[in-house]
C-alpha cells in the first residue's frame, strides 16, 4: 500500500545535514528532528545544533540522542507512527530496535562509495587519501557500523583543487535528489537491495595528531591535509611552542626557484609578498594561516607585519 504523506524521523548534527533535510520536509512530512550533541555552551549560553536551528525554524520537535535513552527515542518513534526514519551526519550508532521502529525502513546517506570509507569521517579521510572519485550511498541500515544493504549509489568527482566545503556541496547537490528518489521507491516498495561487495575500509574518527603536518613527507600529502581540515579544526604546525592552522595553500611547481635542498618545514620568502613552506619533495605555498587566538590572516599581511619570518622552520611538534 502507499504511502502518500509518509512521516519521517530525521537524524542528523552537522550542517551539511540541513539541505537535504529540507528537501525532505519540503516534500514529505517531517515529524521530529533527533540530534546527537552534547549541548554546547559560549558566554553562558546554550549554542544550538544547525538541525536544531533548522527544525525550530520550522516548528519540527526536536529530541537529543546524547540525552535521551534509546528505548524513549524508540518508544517516541512508535507513538508518532513514523514510516521512515533517516540519517545524515549524525555520529552515533543505533541501536536495533531503534532502527526497526519505522514502519517501513531506517536508512542513512553515507558520503561514501561503500563498502569504502565506512566510519566516523568518510569525506575528511577520502580528500587526505587523495582521492579523485567518489560517491553518495544510501543504505537500509542493520546496526552494523555502515554494513547495510545499498539501497542508491551515485558517484561524483573529487577535483584536485576541492577543500572538504566543496565536498560536502557535492554531497548535497548528488545527495539530495538521491534521497527523493529512494524515498519514493521505498514509498511504491519498489526498491531492489544490493549487498555491499568487495573489500571495505575504515574511516576512523579524526584525533588531535591527525591534524599536525609532516613537513618531511609529499608536498601533496601535506596539501591534502589542508584541504580535509580546513577551516575547523584545521591542518596544524607548530612555529615554537604556537600551535598554527593552515588554511589555505597550494602546490608549487618544480620551476621556481626554491633551493631543494631546504630542510623540511622551511619557510621562504618568493615574488615579493609570497611564501612557501619545504615539504619533503617540493614546496607548498601557504596562502591563509590563523595563529593562535588570531583571526584567520592571508600571508601577504602576516609578511608584512613580520608575524610570519622567512627562514623559520615550522615542525611537526612543538619546540621550546
Amino acid at each position: 500500500m502507499p504511502f502518500d504523506v509518509p512521516r519521517i524521523a530525521v537524524f542528523g548534527s552537522s550542517p551539511i545535514s540541513v539541505p537535504v533535510f529540507d528537501a525532505l520536509r519540503a516534500r514529505y512530512h517531517v515529524i521530529v528532528a533527533v540530534v546527537s550533541e552534547e549541548p554546547r555552551i559560549r558566554r553562558g549560553k546554550v549554542l544550538p545544533n544547525p538541525v536544531q536551528e533548522w527544525a525550530q525554524s520550522h516548528s519540527i520537535p526536536t529530541l537529543n540522542g546524547a540525552e535521551v535513552p534509546a528505548e524513549v527515542l524508540t518508544a517516541g518513534l512508535v507513538t508518532e507512527a513514523i514510516d521512515i526514519l533517516f540519517l545524515l551526519s549524525y555520529g552515533r550508532l543505533l541501536p536495533q530496535i531503534l532502527l526497526d521502529a519505522p514502519r517501513i525502513a531506517s536508512i542513512n546517506l553515507h558520503p561514501s562509495p561503500l563498502p569504502l570509507y565506512r566510519g566516523a569521517a568518510p569525506i575528511e579521510r577520502q580528500i587526505m587519501d587523495g582521492c579523485t572519485q567518489s560517491a553518495v550511498s544510501i543504505i537500509r541500515m542493520n546496526g552494523l557500523l555502515d554494513r547495510g544493504e545499498l539501497l542508491a549509489q551515485e558517484p561524483f568527482v573529487i577535483a584536485a583543487s576541492d577543500y572538504r566545503a566543496d565536498v560536502e556541496a557535492s554531497v548535497i547537490r548528488v545527495g539530495t535528489p538521491l534521497a527523493l528518489h529512494v524515498f519514493d521507491q521505498l514509498l511504491q516498495s519498489s526498491t531492489i537491495p544490493l549487498q555491499q561487495t568487495g573489500a571495505g575500509s575504515y574511516a576512523r574518527k579524526l584525533n588531535s595528531d591527525d591534524e599536525l603536518i609532516d613537513w618531511s613527507g609529499p608536498v601533496q600529502q601535506a596539501y591534502n591535509l589542508v584541504r580535509a581540515l580546513a577551516p575547523e579544526p584545521g591542518a596544524c604546525t607548530c612555529h615554537g611552542t604556537e600551535r598554527v592552522k593552515i588554511l589555505r595553500a597550494i602546490p608549487l611547481s618544480a620551476d621556481t626557484g626554491l633551493p631543494a635542498d631546504a630542510p623540511a618545514g622551511t619557510v621562504a620568502q618568493f615574488s615579493r609578498k609570497r611564501a612557501a613552506v619545504r615539504c619533503g619533495d617540493g614546496w607548498l605555498e601557504l596562502l591563509e594561516l590563523q595563529f593562535p587566538g588570531k583571526t584567520p590572516m592571508l600571508t601577504t599581511d602576516l609578511l608584512n607585519g613580520r608575524r610570519l619570518v622567512p627562514g623559520i622552520v615550522l615542525r611537526r611538534n612543538p619546540t621550546p
